[in-house]
């Protein structure tokens, strides 16, 4: 059950376009919708020579108090008029540590693939890396792009790890207004699929309601490991739910390589635990 949903909105384009998620979602489940806005520092990249660093200081800040407001601006019109039930606030400092510390009142969080904390030499990852790596909540990135989200066909990523399990009981509040759900299930090379362990699964989310089937991916070569990745990006679905920084083998073979982070490529939004 969803009561309280977290929001951070960055003041982009894409920043509105995910409180219209949010805002659909809060419905759907009747949950209570918080914005929250953190204002970073100026950080300064390190190319600029010591003479124009107050200056372009200067610059950042009336960027940064820009990017603040029309952030407050798309939370209120895209959510104070929808909801019955909304807050805001601002706070500034570590976006990510704003977020987590925010998120510990929440039971969802949702931030954009696209949003940095600053300057990539400093920041060298976005900031839903860090949220999901610390806030301690489940956390549903939404990419840019993303178009209006049904949660209608859901893909849930299993292994049975502790961040997978957690995943999917975070998720259920999700997986239930799904029309259909399908169980990813992938085994290691050298490793026997537990079927036991998949009809334990689907039993215990029939008792939510949830009706899901399954496909087992066994990982031995790379063209099964691009059919996984295929699965995941073109099945249609408009839900992933996954663990979170468990094991490399999620990184390695749907993420496309460790560089390669599914929570920058992916086009559809995913729930993650850690």
């Amino acid at each position: 059950m969803l009561c309280d949903i977290l929001i951070h909105v960055d003041g982009s384009d894409a920043g509105r376009r995910q409180v219209g998620v949010a805002v659909d979602l809060a419905r759907r489940t009747g949950a209570r919708l918080s914005g929250l806005h953190v204002i970073p520092p100026p950080d300064v990249p390190p190319r600029y020579k010591p003479s124009l660093i107050d200056r372009v200081a200067e610059d950042i800040s009336a960027g940064l108090s820009s990017r603040a407001r029309a952030a407050a601006a798309a939370f209120r019109e895209e959510a104070i008029a929808r909801l019955p039930e909304t807050s805001w606030s601002e706070a500034s400092g570590n976006i990510a540590e704003g977020i987590s510390a925010h998120a510990r009142y929440a039971d969802l969080v949702i931030v954009g693939q696209s949003e940095w904390q600053g300057p990539p030499e400093a920041h060298p990852l976005p900031v839903a890396h860090s949220v999901v790596q610390h806030c301690g909540r489940p956390v549903l990135v939404v990419p840019a792009l993303a178009p209006p989200c049904l949660f209608a066909r859901a893909a849930v990523a299993w292994d049975g790890s502790r961040e997978a399990v957690r995943a999917v009981h975070d998720a259920l509040p999700l997986l239930q207004l799904a029309r259909t759900v399908r169980i990813l299930s992938i085994v290691a090379a050298a490793a026997e699929p537990d079927e036991a362990d998949i009809e334990n699964l689907f039993a215990h989310l029939r008792r939510h309601g949830i009706r899901a089937e399954g496909e087992i991916f066994r990982v031995t070569s790379v063209a099964e490991h691009k059919a996984l990745q295929d699965q995941v990006e073109h099945g249609h679905y408009d839900l992933l739910v996954m663990g979170g920084y468990s094991d490399p083998l999620w990184l390695e073979l749907v993420f496309g390589g460790a560089t390669r982070s599914m929570l920058l490529a992916s086009a559809i939004p995913i729930l993650v635990s850690h």
